[in-house]
């Protein structure tokens, strides 16, 4: 026999979706059966060269392939196409994540064919430019400040360096009557009451 159940009242009922304490504690996932997901299953593809050709044999599907085009059309970068592969690829069970990270390559020169092949202006990187981005480390500041604590000696010689570059007057140049703006030569005419 079913039973049914009063109607819950919101005003009375106590917060238990905002509760720390209600959740799995932790270590609980490996209390499941071993298998459960695909993941914990051996791969289905093992190697990398049968990674990457099982991907491209269903990458070239016409439907596939024109969501593909669809989405490089909009502006999706073959990066983010390849990482969501990957991604997608090792929770299905289709590979392990070191395969998956060394198949990212050849996939994304695989989607940079495909866009050269239907002349679609592809975003590699998932940047706004589409280029990658260099990290350019250090900045000249921080390396200043590194340098002023852990080496003054060079640091004060830098400084003194940059501090006689900074008072070096600014070359005069001689400037003839034909480098002398129109304007000038009228001011300085009436200046002198030539005019």
């Amino acid at each position: 026999m079913t039973q049914i159940r009063p109607p819950i009242n919101l005003k009375e009922r106590s917060n238990v979706e905002n509760n720390r304490f209600n959740k799995a504690p932790p270590g609980w996932s490996l209390t499941e059966p071993k298998g459960k997901w695909a993941w914990e299953k051996p791969p289905v593809h093992a190697n990398p060269a049968s990674a990457v050709d099982s991907v491209i044999d269903r990458l070239e599907a016409p439907e596939v392939r024109t969501q593909m085009e669809k989405l490089m059309v909009a502006g999706v970068s073959i990066q983010e196409i390849v990482n969501t592969i990957a991604v997608g690829g090792f929770s299905q069970g289709q590979f392990t994540p070191d395969v998956a990270e060394i198949i990212k390559g050849p996939l994304a020169a695989y989607l940079m064919g495909v866009a050269a092949e239907e002349e679609i202006p592809v975003k590699v990187y998932n940047t706004r430019d589409g280029l990658y981005e260099m990290d350019e480390g250090m900045s000249d500041d921080d390396m200043l400040a590194v340098m002023k604590d852990r080496n003054p000696d060079l640091y004060q010689f830098i400084q003194s360096k940059a501090d006689e570059i900074d008072e070096e007057p600014e070359p005069t140049t001689v400037r003839g009557f034909i480098a002398i703006a129109p304007e000038e030569v009228i001011e300085g005419d009436i200046d002198n009451g030539k005019a």
